[in-house]
């Protein structure tokens, strides 16, 4: 879950933008330019030159901000985990497409998210993982048909509020950001069943984290976590439960209530000691234990 993977988008056509000696630019070719959203070239201070030594201006990676030429668009992929397009900036025409359920913006290089986002009425995912958001804005909570939301691999340093007017939301992913705390109003959000929140700086949960009645996955690895609410193990369908590299030192007896649970990872804490009721987890299938302080194991 660490990684999001998918078929990758063809490639944008790449317009070029030169001049060559005794000829000038006309007015129609300024215009159609002032359309075009110009992105940084990865040599922006280097020079070229024609074979004349006439001066050539540098190339640049280029996608048109016309899309409301496409008013039936319901999938729009700029980008993918990995291999997204410099743009910086998603185009602005993009928040006219009403029709719109998937757009998917993964490492575009992208350093902000524009309050026009909850002009999507009909967005249903949303993927800007692997880019340099350090907030999102709080009109997120507008977005009523959004049913998962990736962040992965971000600067975030929290997660809006808002969200829990996300009545569709069933996926939250945010793995590899900054964040240090989720808010009580994250876990009012009536329909979440998967959150990935890895590799973050977590050091407490919400204690109304039970109230996420729904959720069957719960990825809380690397982080600083000491203690889990008891309100967890009132999660009756959560199936995973990932809190390995955490700073936990005991486990609550009413582990044993999660009789759901089919993973359950602890491994790089503090445990000494585990208790009995996890034998009451009869459908765990993966369980580890490793790198911790244990002398002894419970008898099943």
């Amino acid at each position: 879950m660490e990684s999001v993977e998918g078929d990758p988008d063809a490639e944008d056509d790449a317009k070029s933008s030169g001049s060559s000696s005794g000829s000038e630019k006309t007015e129609g070719k300024d215009a159609e330019l002032e359309e075009i959203k110009d992105l940084d070239s990865d040599d922006e201070d280097s020079e070229l030159y024609d074979e004349e030594g006439q001066l050539v201006k540098r190339q640049y990676s280029t996608i048109p901000n016309r899309f409301t030429k496409f008013p039936n668009l319901t999938e729009l992929h700029l980008g993918y985990y990995g291999k997204g397009n410099p743009l910086k900036t998603i185009p602005r025409s993009v928040y006219q497409l009403q029709y719109l359920r998937k757009l998917d913006a993964s490492s575009c290089r992208l350093t902000e998210l524009p309050l026009e986002i909850n002009l999507l009425e009909n967005l249903e995912e949303l993927w800007l993982s692997g880019n340099f958001l350090t907030s999102l804005p709080r009109s997120l909570g507008d977005l009523k048909r959004l049913k998962s939301l990736w962040v992965n691999y971000n600067q975030l340093n929290g997660i809006p509020a808002t969200l829990e007017f996300c009545e569709s939301l069933e996926g939250l992913y945010a793995h590899g950001n900054r964040i240090e705390f989720l808010s009580t109003a994250l876990c009012r959000v009536p329909r979440l069943k998967y959150m990935g929140m890895g590799r973050n700086r977590i050091k407490f949960l919400p204690k109304n984290f039970g109230e996420l009645k729904e959720l069957k996955e719960a990825w809380l690895n690397d982080n600083h976590i000491r203690e889990i609410p008891e309100s967890l193990f009132e999660l009756e369908s959560l199936k995973t439960l990932w809190l390995s590299n955490n700073q936990l030192t005991k486990l609550d007896k009413k582990v044993g209530n999660l009789t759901a649970l089919s993973e359950l990872s602890l491994s790089k804490n503090r445990l000494t000691s585990l208790p009995t009721s996890l034998a009451n987890c009869t459908k765990i299938r993966v369980l580890q234990l490793d790198d911790n302080k244990l002398v002894a194991l419970l008898k099943v």
